[in-house]
């Protein structure tokens, strides 16, 4: 366990991504230092309103995730339009095979260490699955814990659960140790919140005009995929 650190006050906070060049409607160029450079948050947050999407912070200086709870009715009902244009729209959700899970996934975090994971490229709100999976994971090799790319592995050492640091290799290289019982606790909130942005989003879906199943799709579109959607 040399060199491994101990984390406790763990948090799985559910965020969405904001990427900027989806909401910008000008011609705005890129910082040239990317998202560690000063020049990014506020490029960040002029790309989001062009489409209407003001006051938002994101989790983290220099991420485009912004964490669930911080996102109004308002800002949500201006936001999810963007999030829809590449798959036709509102009118598209009557179609439960055209309707996208939102890009993000849970943010880890630790009490004395701030965040310490942020999910990765192609991870959205369904990766609450492989944190459960991984909470009640007790094989002695390592296993994948799926958060986009790259990812992290975990493997049970009694007592604690080992997580890796971010990786794409074979040969995951161990980073923190957590107790089991606060990783399902964490999970526990994180689920609860999900369930309320679900709900704040199914008032948004009805607010804008969706006609049909308003529930069900923002299930779907949190993550919460059924084994048979009714629109």
């Amino acid at each position: 366990m040399t060199n491994l650190i101990e984390i406790n006050g763990i948090k799985l906070t559910p965020v969405i991504e904001f990427f900027p060049t989806d909401f910008s409607r000008k011609d705005r160029k890129m910082p040239d230092g990317g998202a560690a450079c000063a020049e990014w948050e506020p490029y960040w947050k002029s790309c989001l309103a062009d489409s209407g999407v003001k006051g938002l912070n994101p989790i983290e200086r220099g991420s485009c995730y912004v964490a669930t709870s911080d996102i109004s009715t308002e800002q949500l009902a201006r936001s999810l339009p963007v999030f829809l244009e590449d798959c036709g729209g509102l009118a598209e959700l009557h179609h439960a095979d055209s309707r996208p899970i939102l890009s993000g996934g849970l943010a880890l975090s630790a009490y004395r260490h701030g965040i310490l994971v942020l999910p990765t490229c192609c991870s959205d709100l369904s990766n609450l699955e492989s944190w459960q999976t991984a909470a009640g994971y007790t094989g002695h090799s390592w296993e994948m814990l799926w958060i986009g790319h790259p990812w992290l592995s975990v493997k049970f050492q009694q007592p604690w659960l080992v997580l890796s640091d971010l990786h794409e290799s074979d040969d995951p290289e161990a980073r923190w140790m957590v107790d089991p019982a606060d990783l399902r606790n964490a999970i526990i909130v994180a689920e609860e919140e999900l369930n309320r942005f679900k709900e704040q989003l199914a008032q948004v879906l009805t607010d804008l005009g969706f006609v049909g199943n308003a529930m069900q799709v923002a299930a779907d579109l949190s993550g919460f995929r059924s084994a048979e959607s009714n629109p």
